[in-house]
């Protein structure tokens, strides 16, 4: 089954990662004198800081998932699931994997030995879906989860594992963003709204539809790239 995916993510909220973040906060490495290496860290040192934090957002040991966002190969709209902010990620990865099992429990059988097996495994398809699939299987690794179907990881390989849009469109040495393929196909702007670091904004700020609305966007972008692209593309199912 095509599950077509995007997630949202956010930098970490996490006290002691926040700290040593702080705590390894450096000037620029010509910066020799005390005092220099002082008037920089007052005036520099909490926005280097800040930035640092920020770009947790990008990396899975450490960001954390606000919404994932996920459509089968229909004209169903989007499912996007989201927390607040006081809610776990975990149950949030929990949610993602009943959704998936739910919607792939249709073929499910009982093989020789009495386990259930899904024939009708997820082939997960995303924009830069290194990046999403690879940061949801880091998160479940933090939190001791594993999913009831294959979730690529870091050694996936894209075409076989998992479909990229991206690769599928620029090769593998070479990068496209969403918005400008969208745009290159004269598809709808799916960043017309925002991006994802307004996503993380306004998720602190409650504003969960928004969130939700921005994620939908991009899984139905990358569904309507795909529907292009598959055809022309071997070994693609359309």
């Amino acid at each position: 089954m095509q599950i077509f995916l995007d997630i949202e993510t956010a930098p970490t909220e996490d006290a002691d990662t926040i700290a040593a973040i702080r705590a390894g906060i450096r000037p620029p490495a010509n910066y020799k004198k005390p005092e220099t290496i002082a008037a920089w860290m007052e005036t520099e040192g909490e926005a280097a800081a800040l930035e640092a934090i920020g770009r947790t957002a990008l990396d899975g040991a450490a960001g954390q998932v606000i919404a994932i966002g996920i459509a089968r190969d229909d004209d169903a709209p989007p499912l996007v699931l989201t927390r607040t902010t006081d809610q776990a990620e975990a149950d949030l990865l929990r949610r993602f994997f009943e959704v998936v099992q739910d919607w792939t429990a249709g073929g499910a059988v009982t093989d020789a030995e009495g386990r259930t097996v899904w024939p009708d495994a997820p082939y997960f398809i995303a924009h830069h879906a290194a990046f999403d699939l690879g940061f949801l299987w880091r998160r479940c690794i933090v939190h001791g989860l594993r999913p009831p179907f294959a979730l690529p990881g870091p050694n996936g390989r894209p075409g076989k594992d998992y479909g990229c849009s991206m690769v599928a469109w620029a090769g593998y040495r070479d990068r496209i963003g969403l918005q400008a393929l969208c745009r290159a196909l004269a598809l709808p702007d799916p960043k017309a709204e925002g991006n994802g670091a307004q996503a993380w904004q306004w998720w602190k700020a409650g504003e969960l539809e928004r969130v939700a609305t921005y994620c939908a966007g991009d899984v139905e972008a990358v569904r309507a790239i795909w529907h292009r692209i598959a055809p022309m593309v071997g070994g693609l199912a359309a």
